[in-house]
C-alpha cells in the first residue's frame, strides 16, 4: 500500500479551502483528470459519491467513495466503496494560523487491485499529488471569499 503524507502552508482561511475541498460537484471544474462526480446520497456529515477520472492512456475509471465531515474540527475523511482499487482512504485537516494563513494536512493510502496499475500509480503518484493540491490552491486563489 502507498502512502504519502503532506503539510501545506496556504494563503487562505481555513474554513475556504474546507469548503473548497469539501465542494465534490465543482471538482470536474478545475480538478485534473476528474470528469464528473456524482452524488448518490447526500446526509447531515457525509456524503456518497463517484468520482469519474479519465487518465492518459488509461480507461476511465469510477471512484466510488464515503466522505466523512466535520465542519467543528474542519476534517474530511473519505473511505474507498468500489472501483479499480483495492484500498483508498484520504484525511483532511485545516488548521487556522490566522484569517488568511492556514496549514494544511493530507494524508492518503492506496492500494490498487492490478498490480501494473500499483507500480504505475506509485511511479507517478508525486506528479499527480502535486497537480491536485495545486489545482486546489489555484481555485481557491480565483474564488471569492
Amino acid at each position: 500500500m502507498k502512502n504519502s503524507k503532506r503539510e501545506e502552508l496556504i494563503s487562505h482561511s481555513a474554513v475556504k479551502l474546507f469548503n473548497i475541498v469539501l465542494d465534490i460537484e465543482s471538482y470536474p471544474e478545475y480538478i485534473p483528470w476528474c470528469t464528473k462526480m456524482v452524488i448518490n446520497e447526500r446526509k447531515k456529515n457525509e456524503i456518497y459519491a463517484d468520482m469519474y477520472v479519465n487518465y492518459k492512456f488509461i480507461l476511465a475509471q469510477k471512484f466510488g467513495s464515503h466522505i466523512k465531515f466535520d465542519e467543528n474540527n474542519l476534517t474530511i475523511e473519505t473511505n474507498y466503496v468500489e472501483g479499480p482499487l483495492k484500498d483508498l482512504t484520504t484525511k483532511w485537516k485545516f488548521e487556522e494560523i490566522d484569517k488568511d494563513k492556514s496549514k494544511i494536512f493530507f494524508d492518503v493510502n492506496f492500494e490498487f487491485k492490478n498490480y501494473f496499475h500499483q507500480k504505475v500509480a506509485e511511479t507517478f503518484y508525486p506528479l499527480i499529488e502535486n497537480k491536485m493540491i495545486d489545482s486546489f490552491k489555484k481555485r481557491a486563489a480565483n474564488s471569492l471569499d
